[in-house]
């Protein structure tokens, strides 16, 4: 075995992306001794498109508006817009770490392999091969590195992949093109394939409420976190009949009716998808049943 490192009073931070520097830079205003790994090579964790196995893809904005989302005590620019560009996010991350004096406790290009646990203490295996033993670990590696992939019967002769892999709408060029899920990042991958693919479809299991992300000329999350913030009780009859008014009836244009109420489950944010179904660049299909040849 290596010889182990004694860092026993120091804490190991796993990941430099948002999470991790945020709690880097807390360490570092409290004073608490870290080493900070990241497997990449450099800071910004998924928001990097460079980052390899990261689930970005080139049309991707910020899901929550520029105002209200941000680090700590760090708001974004105003030359942002209303919701970042991926780009912008990965700049802004960047700009965090260096005005926060984060990057020279970086290892960059030195992830973490192994973490074994030692007493009350943590033995951190890196992989440039040395281990070092840690009183704390930070888990800050990221959720949406590791794709699922749901098994229907029969044989499929075209392609099938996983978003994950997803970067470019010139990727459907020529193809035609079904999106299964509804989440925002496939309702965002869906409005690409009705611009570039010969035909796009999005199956769906449920519905959902279609929220757009302007209302009145204001990012629509302001409504609800922002200064004119209404309780929950006041809030979800009025966006209802709002969303009623001004959106309309989501079953003319195939989809299913949402089977809750709004707010019970995270709506779908996306004004695009409205405009692509309203104009019949994409169809809706329901729940895949099963593959048969093409």
């Amino acid at each position: 075995m290596n010889q182990i490192a004694d860092r026993s009073g120091a804490v190991a931070i796993v990941g430099a992306g948002p999470a991790g520097l945020s709690v880097a830079r807390m360490f570092r205003r409290y004073g608490v001794d870290y080493d900070q790994f990241e497997r990449h090579s450099g800071v910004g964790g998924l928001w990097d498109i460079d980052n390899p196995g990261t689930p970005m893809y080139e049309s991707a904005h910020f899901i929550s508006s520029r105002d209200l989302s941000g680090f700590y005590d760090y708001p974004m620019p105003a030359s942002f817009a209303d919701y970042p560009t991926r780009r912008q996010i990965l700049s802004y991350t960047r700009q965090f770490a260096d005005d926060f004096g984060l990057l020279d406790a970086i290892r960059l290009g030195n992830g973490v392999t192994r973490i074994d646990a030692d007493g009350d203490k943590w033995l951190v295996t890196t992989s440039d091969g040395t281990t070092a033993r840690y009183r704390g670990v930070v888990c800050a590696s990221g959720t949406n590195w590791h794709p699922r992939i749901p098994v229907h019967p029969g044989h499929f002769d075209g392609e099938i992949r996983h978003a994950v892999t997803y970067r470019s709408a010139r990727e459907f060029d020529g193809k035609r093109v079904l999106v299964v899920g509804l989440g925002n990042s496939a309702a965002d991958i869906g409005c690409d394939a009705a611009q570039s693919a010969d035909a796009a479809f999005i199956s769906t299991r449920r519905g959902y409420h279609v929220i757009p992300k302007h209302l009145f000329g204001v990012p629509v999350d302001q409504l609800d976190d922002g200064p004119v913030a209404l309780p929950r009780c006041i809030e979800r009859p009025l966006m209802t009949a709002l969303l009623r008014l001004l959106v309309g009836d989501v079953t003319r244009w195939g989809l299913p009716k949402p089977d809750h109420k709004l707010f019970e489950s995270h709506p779908l944010l996306n004004s695009q998808l409205l405009h692509h179904l309203q104009h019949g660049d994409i169809t809706v299909k329901p729940e895949v049943e099963r593959f048969d040849g093409t």
